[in-house]
Order: structure tokens, then C-alpha cells, then sequence
């Protein structure tokens, strides 16, 4: 992505053995984690840092809106297949009835045919029943799982090297602050052994009558050009501690935004995954090859089976005549209809969806309250800044 280009290979080669310790970046939980700005670390004052800010914020804000409008609709697709259920649960017996006998009887049907299938088997039954249910979903749904995985493994690596930097600079501030700590050491020493000096020298003008004025002034010399390098030194390294607090915070600020990114795609990818009860995309374009040549040879057999087109044509229209959403996908899992264990796995399966999908729309809409949260207590705090973050803020389209 770009974001790490700052690193300054020199450092790195110098001081790689003393930062491992620095540079193992947490576990997936801890990815999921936005570490918190304390606004204490911004110049507020400062033009470049306050707009770098307030443009992290807005970002962080325009990504979370773009999330709860996906899981949203997704979340309305789910709750819809939901309430289909309840229209069956709710028909009228003898509705109900009906409809039980048919799906019982193309349940029979199926099951008479799978005799002639032993050729068959490319794929099991319940991987079959899943992709058949969501059929017309699978194509996009699997090149969107290897896009946000290859995007994942890419934010991923921005964290570690994110990390890694920030590692380097939080060890140059240790170093930066033991030298200081030295330099100041070193002034007091220097400022002792020339009392020491000076007192010697006074020692042999009253005792012996020497002259010092030449040892005087070499003395002077001496300490007025230590004096004068290690103030130098000291305010070179006050310097880039500072610049080193300032880069850290920047850091901080890209590490929140990318593991804004990283929550996001990591919770897309887990949702497809429990979708379609895998664990990889390799795994789903597996049973999606599978799948496809298992139905071309299923759907011979169907086709030669004009009682099962019939009956699933009739449970069809008894569906539609309860007003369903999808009425169409229950010729695929008939025995849900008359049997409860099954309807309750649906349902469960359905119901887990949506509480992955609530959670999405929760994280995203804490992040989302925080950062428009953050903007409005800068516009109360600074009100000479008001219009200027206003500014901002309405370049970016639904924030």
C-alpha cells in the first residue's frame, strides 16, 4: 500500500539484532484493536498535524458508513429469509399439510434417484445443499473471498512493517534518553574537574606565588568549548527525541486506519467462510468445481424425472401462496418443511449469520460515533479552528 516507504534502511541494519524485541507484532485479536490517539500528542496549533488528523478521523468515518451499508442490506436479505420461516411455522394447517406431503414426497423422489448416481459422488450431499442454496451467490462470492484474502495478507504486512517502525523509533527514543541522561553526567563532571582545576591553581599562586593567569585562561578555554559541545549535543538529542515523539504519533495514526481496514476485511472474509462452512477460498473453489459437475450430471437425472419437476412445481406455488421472499429456494431443502431438527439448523445457521452481521454494523458504528465524536469536540474546543474542520469534513461524501 505504500505506507512504509519511510523506513530509513541504515537504522535498520544498524540496530536489527537489538530490536526483535520490538518487532513481533501481536496476534489477530490484538490486530483487531485501534490503538487510541490521545489528542495530548497533537499540536493542535499545528496546520499540518491538525489536518492530518482531522482527515484520519473522516476516513475512519467514511470506511465504517461503507461497512454498515453493506451488512445492512446483508443483514435485511438474512432477516427476510428468517421471517420466511415464520410464514411457513405460521400457515394454516391444512396448508400445511399439503405442503409437508409434497416435500416429503420429493424427498422420496430424491432419494430414488440418488440410486442411479453412484457414479456420482463428487461432492457430498451437504456441501451440495449448501452451494445449491446459495448458487447464484458462489461465483462472486468466491472471487470477492480471494481478493479480501489477498487484501488481508497486504494489510497485514503494513501492520508488521507499521510496527516494526514504530519499534525503531520507540528504541531510538531510549537511546536518545540514556544519552541525554549522559551528557548531563558529563556536565557535572566537567563543571567539577574544572572547580578542581581553578583550585589548584589558586592553591600554587598563594602558596608559591606562581603565576597563573596563562592557566587561567587555558582552563577557561577548555571548559567554555566542553561546556559548549555538550550543550550542543544535548539539544541536538532533545531535538530528535521530540521528532522521534512526533513520527511515532503519525505511526499510530496510519496503524488505526489499516486496522480499521484489517477489523473490516477480516470480519467479510469470517462471515463467507461461516457462510459456507470453510476455511479458505481454495477450499470453496474446490467444491465449487465439484459442485458444478456434480449438478450437470444431477440435473440429468432430474430432468429424466418429470414426477420431481412436478412435485417441486406444486410445493413452489403452495410457497408463493404464503407471500415468501425466496419461495423458490425451499424446493432445495425440503425437509426442512416437515422436519424441525432440520428447519432449527436453518434457522440457527441463519440466525448466527445475523448476529455476525450485527456485530459488524456495532463495531463499525462505534468507530464511526467516535471519530464524528472526536471532530465535534474539536469544533467546540477550538472554535477559531471550527470552519476550517467543517471544511474538511464536507469533502468527504457521507460523513
Amino acid at each position: 500500500m505504500g505506507v512504509i516507504s519511510w523506513l530509513k534502511n541504515s537504522l535498520c541494519k544498524n540496530r536489527a539484532e537489538s530490536l526483535e524485541e520490538f518487532t513481533e507484532l501481536e496476534e489477530d485479536e490484538e490486530l483487531r484493536e485501534v490503538e487510541p490517539i490521545k489528542r495530548s500528542s497533537l499540536n493542535i496549533r499545528d496546520k499540518a498535524q491538525r489536518d492530518r488528523y482531522i482527515k484520519n478521523c473522516c476516513e475512519q468515518m467514511q470506511e465504517s458508513i461503507v461497512e454498515i451499508d453493506k451488512a445492512s442490506m446483508e443483514y435485511r436479505l438474512v432477516t427476510d429469509y428468517l421471517k420466511d420461516i415464520e410464514e411457513i411455522e405460521a400457515a394454516p394447517e391444512e396448508l400445511r399439510t399439503r405442503i409437508n406431503k409434497i416435500a416429503e414426497r420429493i424427498t422420496k423422489l430424491d432419494h430414488e434417484s440418488a440410486l442411479n448416481r453412484k457414479s456420482l459422488g463428487r461432492i457430498g450431499d451437504e456441501e451440495y445443499n449448501l452451494l445449491a442454496r446459495y448458487e447464484t451467490e458462489v461465483r462472486d462470492d468466491l472471487e470477492k473471498i480471494k481478493k479480501n484474502e489477498e487484501f488481508r495478507e497486504l494489510v497485514r504486512g503494513d501492520l508488521q512493517r507499521l510496527e516494526s517502525e514504530k519499534a525503531v523509533y520507540s528504541y531510538q527514543k531510549s537511546e536518545l534518553r540514556s544519552s541525554m541522561k549522559n551528557i548531563k553526567n558529563l556536565l557535572l563532571v566537567t563543571i567539577a574537574a574544572a572547580s578542581a582545576a581553578m583550585a589548584v591553581l589558586l592553591v600554587l599562586y598563594a602558596a608559591a606565588g606562581l603565576d597563573i593567569r596563562v592557566g587561567l585562561m587555558m582552563l577557561g578555554a577548555i571548559a567554555a568549548l566542553a561546556l559548549t559541545g555538550e550543550y550542543l549535543a544535548y539539544s541536538e538529542a532533545v531535538r530528535k527525541l521530540n521528532y522521534a515523539d512526533a513520527y511515532i504519533t503519525v505511526l499510530i495514526n496510519k496503524q488505526n486506519t489499516v486496522k480499521i481496514r484489517y477489523v473490516n476485511v477480516t470480519n467479510l472474509i469470517e462471515y463467507e467462510y461461516r457462510k459456507y462452512h470453510i476455511s479458505a477460498s481454495i477450499e470453496l473453489e474446490e467444491y465449487w468445481n465439484a459442485y458444478q459437475e456434480e449438478k450437470k450430471a444431477r440435473d440429468f437425472i432430474l430432468r429424466a424425472n418429470s414426477e420431481l419437476s412436478l412435485e417441486k412445481s406444486r410445493l413452489v406455488q403452495l410457497m408463493r401462496d404464503l407471500h415468501l421472499k425466496d419461495p423458490v429456494i425451499w424446493a432445495r431443502q425440503c425437509e426442512a418443511l416437515y422436519n424441525p431438527k432440520e428447519m432449527v439448523e436453518i434457522r440457527h445457521d441463519l440466525n448466527t449469520r445475523r448476529q455476525s452481521l450485527r456485530q459488524r454494523i456495532q463495531y463499525n458504528t462505534a468507530n464511526r460515533d467516535a471519530s464524528r465524536s472526536e471532530i465535534n469536540d474539536i469544533v467546540k474546543s477550538y472554535p477559531e479552528y471550527g470552519q476550517e474542520v467543517l471544511g474538511i469534513v464536507a469533502s468527504y461524501n457521507n460523513v
